[in-house]
């Protein structure tokens, strides 16, 4: 049995706290990795839960789990955060989520674990003018604290002791409409655009390209799919006009005869793998991460390019974000896919792919991690093999062993 007692905060009351005691409030944002992304309030931190994570947590997550980052750890466990603020996407109210939910999870975790902070939860404003008068005035600091009971108990049992009367929108849906000011906008990164001819910019080597007939894949230039992550084709990475422009100060060359036309000027990381079903990316993945997260840490960018930023260095931007922001597969290549449309990697780097994801997800518990692939080896020990690294797919497999192959994940045999 679980007692807490949690603030619910008002989005006025939280402006306040972030215009005038930013360095002691902690907000975590418990949406989704994507809707994250998309928008969200600045200086935020955004928690994410695992299938596996939520399901072996039974109510007792580490708090490594709900703050990843030690700096932030370190500074609950310090005291020397005042208030932690959690929000979802427009609960308005505790009782909306579910009981395994990423909020009253995070909710019971910090609750435990750092004492010292205050902790809210972000609602809608409360109803205090009649209908269609204009609020003035500064909301109060907090609303009435609600006490939780049973937050992990049987289903059945209420999980608070008393319901408040709250609006029917709250989280980040509230909080941005009362505050835009102090939201990002919600604006998909949009690629580079310069002229397709390398001979029109002093310093572009000779690609061969021209603006007809370019191929999809070589037009407009890079896109930005972290702020410090970008991806294109071997072209764009001809083009030093394109990289200046955005700031890039090494580049990630995933192929074994691209070559590497400025290393005067910038950082490279050669990945010299082929794009065939035989080809073994996924023991790169790691030291391209290490590389990218080197150069982020020293305030730079990364162009992250193959021969045309479809496959390998597509494979290479997914691995990176499914570790880094502990995402699956499928989440991550969708983020990508809206961002460079075209990217489509290979069938064996999709296998090498789901392998990872259940290395990033669940360490040491594969068979947990929800691939298909990995059930599949489970069931079977000697199969005949489509291909042979990483992941072995039985030929006569089933067709819901291979549902993963289905939309959104598309592939195609090569780039």
């Amino acid at each position: 049995m679980v007692n807490l007692r949690v603030c619910a905060l008002e989005c006025e009351a939280l402006r306040g706290l972030l215009q005038e005691r930013a360095a002691q409030c902690l907000v975590l944002d418990c949406r989704s990795f994507f809707s994250f992304n998309a928008a969200h309030i600045r200086g935020s931190c955004n928690v994410r839960l695992s299938t596996i994570v939520r399901r072996r947590a039974k109510g007792a997550l580490a708090l490594e789990h709900v703050v990843p980052n030690e700096e932030l750890r370190a500074r609950l466990r310090q005291g020397l955060v005042h208030t932690v603020v959690l929000l979802d996407e427009r609960s308005a109210d505790l009782e909306l989520p579910k009981r395994d939910s990423t909020l009253l999870l995070a909710i019971g975790t910090l609750c435990r674990e750092a004492r010292g902070a205050r902790i809210c939860f972000l609602k809608g404003e409360w109803p205090r003018h009649r209908p269609g008068s204009r609020r003035r005035g500064r909301g109060r600091a907090a609303g009435p604290p609600v006490a939780l009971t049973g937050l992990y108990s049987p289903p059945g049992r209420a999980a608070l002791t008393r319901r408040l009367s709250l609006p029917s929108a709250g989280g980040y849906e509230a909080f941005s409409s009362a505050c835009s000011e102090l939201c990002t906008k919600p604006a998909a990164p949009t690629g580079l655009s310069l002229p397709l001819s390398a001979s029109s910019a002093p310093g572009s080597a000779d690609s061969g390209c021209s603006s007809c007939g370019t191929p999809l894949y070589d037009q407009g230039g890079p896109v930005e799919i972290l702020p410090f992550l970008y991806l294109g084709s071997a072209y764009h990475a001809s083009r030093k006009d394109m990289l200046d422009a955005l700031g890039i100060t090494a580049l990630i060359n995933v192929s074994a005869n691209c070559p590497n036309h400025f290393e005067g000027h910038y950082q490279y990381k050669s990945i010299p793998v082929e794009d065939n079903h035989k080809a073994d990316i996924s023991s790169w993945f790691n030291e391209a991460i290490d590389f990218i997260d080197s150069v982020k840490n020293d305030g730079g960018r990364v162009f992250v390019h193959c021969q045309a930023g479809i496959s390998r260095s597509a494979t290479i931007c997914l691995a990176y974000l499914m570790r880094t922001n502990r995402v699956k597969l499928d989440e991550a290549f969708e983020f990508v896919k809206q961002r460079r449309s075209i990217i489509s990697p290979n069938f064996s780097f999709m296998g090498q792919l789901l392998q990872f994801e259940s290395q990033v997800l669940a360490p040491n518990c594969s068979a947990e991690a929800g691939s298909p692939a990995m059930s599949v080896l489970d069931r079977g020990a000697s199969t005949t093999t489509v291909f042979n690294f990483p992941v072995s797919i039985p030929v006569h497999a089933s067709s819901s062993a291979l549902s993963y192959l289905q939309s959104p994940i598309t592939t195609s045999p090569s780039c």
